[in-house]
C-alpha cells in the first residue's frame, strides 16, 4: 500500500472566545490596575479526530451541522491551524468549501480562473493549456468575460468546480457542492469527483445526501461534537448514521440546501 496522501492523528482545534475584550490599551491597562479578570470561553470544535486517505479514495465526512467536518477541511487546506495534533497533506491540495471560494466579484471569471491558478502555484501557460476545457466543462463560454458579481449561486458554482478540478490537485476538498444545482449538474459532479479519484488523486467529499455520499464514496467518517463515532465502508457507516439519527437519503425538498 503507497502511503496515503492525507494522514490526521490525534488532532484538536479550540475556538476561543473572549467576553468584554477591552477595546484600547488605555481599557486594558486600568483594566489590569484594577484587578478585573478577561473572561475567556474555549470551544473544542474538534476532539482527537484522526484518519488517513490513500491515492485513488473518495472519502466522505457525514454528520450533523456543526459537528466539525469543516473544521477538519479547513485545517486539512491550511486555512485553519490546528491546536494540536498531526496533520500531514503530500502535494497540491485544492479546497472548494463554498461556490466561488476565492473569486474576486470585480474581476471576470477568465480573470479569476488565472487569479486561482497562480494562487494554487500554477504557471500562466499551465492555465492557458486547462483554459477552454475549464470554461466548456462549466459551459461557461456566454458569461466568462463578465464580472463574477453578476453571477447566479449556480453559475459560481459551475465555475468555480470547474477551476479546481481541472487544477488537477493531489487533493480535492469538495464541501456541500451538491446541496444546490439540478440532477444533470449533481451528475456531472459524481462522474468528474470519481475520474480524479481514478486518477490517484484523493477526493474528501462532505454532504448531507446520503445517496450521494454510498455512491461516490469508497469510505466513509462519521462525526459528531468534533469526535469519530464510526469509520468504514461506506453502506456499513451510512446504513448505522440512518439508523441513529433519523437521517433519510435525500432531504426532503430537492435542491434545498440541508
Amino acid at each position: 500500500m503507497s502511503d496515503p496522501l492525507v494522514h490526521i492523528d490525534n488532532l484538536w482545534k479550540c475556538y476561543r472566545r473572549h467576553h468584554d475584550r477591552p477595546a484600547h490599551l488605555k481599557d486594558a491597562f486600568l483594566r489590569r490596575i484594577l484587578g478585573h479578570v478577561h473572561q475567556v470561553d474555549a470551544t473544542w470544535a474538534v476532539q482527537g479526530f484522526a484518519v488517513h486517505a490513500q491515492p485513488g479514495e473518495v472519502l466522505g465526512l457525514i454528520g450533523p451541522n456543526g459537528c466539525g467536518k469543516t473544521t477538519v477541511l479547513s485545517i486539512i487546506a491550511g486555512v485553519l491551524q490546528p491546536t494540536r495534533g498531526t496533520v500531514v497533506v503530500r502535494g497540491r491540495v485544492c479546497p472548494m468549501l463554498q461556490a466561488g471560494a476565492g473569486f474576486h466579484g470585480d474581476l471576470t471569471g477568465l480573470e479569476n480562473i488565472y487569479l486561482s491558478g497562480a494562487i494554487l502555484g500554477m504557471r500562466r501557460r499551465e492555465i492557458t493549456a486547462k483554459l477552454e476545457d475549464i470554461v466548456d466543462w462549466a459551459e461557461a463560454q456566454a458569461w466568462v468575460d463578465t464580472p463574477v458579481r453578476t453571477y447566479s449561486s449556480g453559475m459560481l458554482m459551475r465555475l468555480g468546480f470547474s477551476v479546481a478540478a481541472h487544477m488537477e490537485p493531489d487533493v480535492l476538498i469538495v464541501d456541500e457542492i451538491l446541496a444546490t444545482g439540478d440532477e444533470g449538474f449533481r451528475a456531472r459532479v459524481r462522474r468528474r469527483l470519481r475520474a480524479e479519484a481514478d486518477a490517484g488523486r484523493v477526493v474528501l467529499f462532505v454532504s448531507h445526501y446520503m445517496q450521494e455520499v454510498r455512491a461516490l464514496c469508497d469510505r466513509v467518517v462519521w462525526m459528531d461534537t468534533g469526535r469519530v463515532v464510526a469509520e468504514g465502508e461506506a453502506g456499513d457507516v451510512i446504513g448505522a448514521y440512518m439508523a441513529t439519527t433519523g437521517a433519510s437519503l435525500e432531504p426532503a425538498c430537492e435542491g434545498e440546501a440541508p
